[in-house]
């Protein structure tokens, strides 16, 4: 007899299905998620009355050939607004993770295979599209801080001056460069942010600046953030677990027992890997928002006083002009 089971499936729509009354299903809003990556969005729209302000401060404390520095606080700003605008993103593919998982959502009983494989497999795409966004977001909070840290003239010779050719590939991280080399990955293992950019703001001898690199590292640490690298690595670099069942199973069909120094062949049927599961994907997915949005809101009030420090403007209340 022919074993039968769905063995692919597509659509081409990650829309959320209605519940029977026609109305998408309800969510846990996680306002204040959406609020904060609104408020760090607006940030972009004040990079050059920050520059304006920046001028003034730098000016007033003799510094000359501050030029590239007026560029780097509209850089700042710039970055601030794209952090929040990716933050949204993450919120908004959640949030449909959430409506697809929803019991209210009109199901039709003769389908429930279908429909339990169609959940399973969007379900995960919208988590995984979530985290990507997460990622991003904590991969240029990171590049954030680097940039504050190398408004320190002290900072940023400790910095550019590793040993490391991926550091003199960046070419001293020049305000709006499209080096790839002066966007440098923040991971758990990298030492560019677990020991330079700590040892770079000991040197500028600014508190506000440590406190600042401090944050992050929480950030580097943080298991919710490891689980989601984790979960990231076996996704994008190994092998990403199919929603559907399937015969070809990670172990392989063919085993041989040294003892015995018997080789084994074995036909299995179609089964399910357990690491598909969208229920765990989801929940990793939502302890990484609420790590990236905590770090964000607990570096939120550090920036100011960390480019004050440097003599820079963050927000000014009123544009200088």
């Amino acid at each position: 007899m022919t074993d039968s089971w769905i063995s692919a499936m597509s659509f081409s729509s990650f829309a959320a299905p209605f519940t029977a009354e026609g109305a998408p299903a309800g969510t846990d809003k996680r306002g204040d998620v959406e609020d904060l990556a609104m408020r760090w969005q607006s940030y972009s729209s004040r990079g050059a009355a920050a520059g304006m302000a920046s001028l003034e401060l730098l000016q007033q404390a003799g510094q000359t050939g501050s030029g590239p520095m007026l560029n780097r606080i509209v850089e700042i700003h710039g970055l601030a607004g794209s952090i929040g605008e990716q933050l949204s993103l993450a919120w908004a593919a959640e949030q449909d993770a959430q409506r697809f998982q929803s019991p209210d959502v009109e199901r039709d009983p003769d389908h429930a295979q279908e429909l339990e494989f169609a959940q399973r497999m969007a379900v995960r795409a919208l988590c995984e599209m979530s985290t990507h966004f997460l990622l991003g977001a904590a991969h240029s909070l990171a590049n954030l801080v680097l940039r504050i840290v190398l408004c320190s003239p002290a900072a940023a010779a400790v910095v550019n001056g590793v040993k490391d050719r991926r550091i003199k590939a960046a070419e001293g991280f020049q305000p709006n460069s499209e080096l790839k080399a002066a966007w440098p990955t923040f991971g758990p293992q990298s030492k560019l942010w677990a020991e330079t950019l700590p040892e770079a703001a000991a040197s500028s001898s600014l508190e506000p600046l440590e406190r600042l690199v401090d944050r992050l590292t929480q950030l580097q640490r943080d298991e919710r953030f490891l689980a989601l690298e984790e979960r990231r690595g076996m996704d994008y670099h190994r092998h990403r677990p199919q929603s559907l069942d399937h015969t070809s199973p990670r172990s392989g069909i063919w085993s041989y027992d040294e003892a015995s120094e018997i080789a084994c062949t074995v036909v299995p049927g179609h089964s399910s890997d357990a690491r598909r599961d969208e229920v765990t994907v989801h929940r990793v997915c939502v302890d990484a928002l609420d790590c990236v949005a905590a770090s964000m809101r607990e570096i939120e009030p550090l920036l100011a006083p960390a480019l004050a420090a440097c003599h820079l403007a963050w927000l000014p209340d009123e544009a200088p002009f």
